[in-house]
């Protein structure tokens, strides 16, 4: 049976320290806000920083996934003081598999949560979108490199709202026939509309005026008839008295 001597576990326990030391010391990233709500046609903003928590990281690699169904990068703007990688395999936006990749060296180093970038997103179809730190994220120390793991984001895109076409009503009014005219009349130069009885009833004023006109017009001419008879026979009468004498 083999012995377990003080040198033995403190080694033991070392080494599980220094695990323990290199676990905790991992990079990490953040995606920021981790819940975004947008209407399909809409553009927004998430931004990526990273975290050596403690450790000397010179470069970042970073993988972002999200689903190109419901999402399209429009931009990417690198935060400040971080210096672009532009290489094949370092710096790429693939929009039909829903992946970027973008690449960055920090003068000096971060050792601690340093935003990384800011991501434009056009919101594309209705959904649920996560967004998430891909399996091809990486950090580069002074000497080494390890894996970036994170904390990723989720975009809930709802349907933009169509306004719906006002349809003008059909004009069902029947038309107008010459029974529906209301008949109009003027009064001082005023245009008076009037009931279908006023109309009657001035009607049978305006004849009952043209017959009592036409009928005093006949009495006008009898009378003036008897009026020349009247006169003839005076004349006859001292005509006849004026000749008399003269025999």
């Amino acid at each position: 049976m083999k012995k377990i001597t003080l040198t033995s576990i403190a080694g033991i326990a070392i080494g599980t320290m220094m695990f323990a030391f290199t676990a905790l010391a991992a990079t990490t990233a953040l995606i920021t806000p981790t819940s975004v709500k947008v209407v399909a046609g809409q553009q927004f903003n998430v931004v990526v920083s990273v975290n050596p928590n403690g450790t000397s990281d010179y470069a970042e690699q970073l993988q972002i996934d999200y689903p190109a169904n419901l999402l399209q990068v429009t931009a990417f703007n690198i935060g400040s003081s971080w210096m672009s990688l532009s290489q094949p395999g370092y710096d790429s936006i693939d929009n039909t598999n829903g992946v970027l990749i973008k690449t960055a060296g920090y003068t000096g180093g971060i050792t601690s949560l340093t935003p990384f970038g800011t991501i434009t997103f056009t919101a594309k179809n209705s959904g649920s979108a996560p967004i998430s730190i891909g399996s091809g994220s990486k950090a580069f120390e002074k000497t080494s490199q390890s894996a970036i793991t994170g904390t990723g984001a989720e975009a809930t895109i709802v349907a933009a709202v169509v306004a719906p076409k006002i349809v003008p009503a059909a004009n069902t009014a029947p038309k107008a026939t010459t029974t529906d005219l209301t008949p109009v009349t003027t009064i001082n130069g005023q245009v008076a509309t009037a009931t279908n009885a006023q109309v009657a009833a001035a009607a049978v004023a305006a004849s009952q005026s043209a017959a009592g006109s036409s009928s005093s017009s006949a009495t006008t001419i009898v009378w003036i008839i008897i009026a020349i008879i009247i006169i003839a026979i005076i004349a006859f009468l001292i005509y006849k008295k004026i000749v008399g004498k003269s025999v």
